[in-house]
């Protein structure tokens, strides 16, 4: 018995491969999506092929699929990466289980030196990511690295290296698939404008959550005060920000609920204002999550798919806790009986 989803492989479906036990998908803010397949075998058989099956072999490239109202779901896609197996001794009981992750894991395999020069943060992650195959959806960023001041210096990963820029600048990356197998790669600051993907309703009418868990803190910075010299010139550089960029999820931001200064100084080798101030703002975005929750709801009960990196509305919570999140991760199970949800979300703000 399958459990709904198509698994294929190649980008070709495989029949076969959609009846595992069950998959778990985790999908996390600004992170590498990763996958979990289980599959039972018969220690009767032999040579146990299923374990040498290509299929499911180290870099054979698998895509999740399940459908979705009238369109296809792709809840990850990328190479086979490791096999945890259990042999449970008698027949029955013995299982593999094939780890994955989407296909920005290629960008980690190989640490580079390379100098960049005369180009912007976003320019150089253009330029990497058209060597992998990767769809752009990317952001402009104000820095200018030239080689009269400070070039741009990689000596690690494409990955960690994209990751470090993406956090100076404030900004998030991350692979999604759409459900004809494209690959699209996001470098950009978190998406809140827009309306949102998934409404999640507790203690009313409509309920599709069993239990919603939320705790904030607001000792937390709010503007950021930032200043260097130009090595040029001795000019100064300005770099400081009143408050995150980012638009308040909700009708009070942290910098409208505490009233007492909460800054933070930054420092860091720059040659203009715009690099410095985009420091500053990713500081602030970062600092900006104050409320954090947690629930669990099934794709049966929502009627549709949540996945990280987009915008849901909460309806239940009462005036100052209600209103849109944003979900920073998402751990998808499917098992013969349903596909479970457990969600973490963050907001910027609260009222509603």
């Amino acid at each position: 018995m399958g459990l709904g989803i198509a698994v294929e492989v190649g980008g070709q479906a495989d029949a076969d491969l959609a009846n595992a036990t069950w998959v778990e998908v985790t999908e996390r803010m600004g992170e590498t999506s990763t996958y979990r397949i289980r599959y039972d075998f018969d220690v009767s058989s032999g040579d146990f092929p299923l374990l040498a099956d290509g299929r499911i072999d180290a870099g054979s490239e698998l895509t999740l699929i399940e459908p979705s109202g009238s369109s296809n779901d792709c809840l990850v896609k990328g190479p086979v990466v490791a096999q945890q197996i259990h042999f449970a001794h008698g027949g029955s009981g013995s299982w593999v289980e094939v780890h994955g992750a989407d296909n920005s894991i290629q960008m980690d395999r190989e640490s580079k030196a390379v100098v960049w020069a005369e180009t912007s943060d976003g320019d150089a992650v253009g330029s990497i990511l058209s060597n992998y195959g990767l769809s752009p959806d990317s952001d402009s960023t104000d820095a200018q690295h030239t080689e009269t001041k400070h070039t741009l210096v990689q000596r690690d990963t494409d990955l960690q290296f994209v990751r470090r820029l993406a956090r100076r600048n404030g900004f998030l990356f991350w692979v999604t698939c759409d459900g004809d197998g494209n690959e699209t790669a996001h470098f950009k600051r978190p998406p809140l404008d827009g309306d949102a993907a998934s409404e999640l309703i507790v203690n009313l009418d409509g309920n599709n959550l069993q239990w919603f868990d939320l705790d904030w803190d607001v000792e937390r910075p709010t503007s950021a005060d930032a200043s260097d010299v130009d090595l040029s010139d001795a000019s100064d550089i300005d770099g400081s920000v009143d408050k995150s960029p980012l638009p308040p999820l909700g009708s009070q931001a942290l910098a409208d609920i505490v009233s007492d200064t909460r800054s933070l100084h930054l420092v860091a080798p720059v040659d203009d204002a715009g690099d410095l101030q985009s420091r500053s703002e990713g500081a602030l975005i970062d600092a900006g999550w104050f409320v954090r929750a947690r629930c669990e709801t099934t794709v049966s009960a929502l009627k549709s798919i949540v996945h990280a990196h987009t915008v849901v509305n909460v309806r239940g919570l009462g005036s100052r806790h209600s209103g849109k999140y944003f979900v920073a991760a998402v751990k998808h199970t499917i098992d013969q009986s349903e596909h479970r949800m457990e969600i973490e979300l963050v907001r910027n703000a609260w009222g509603n």
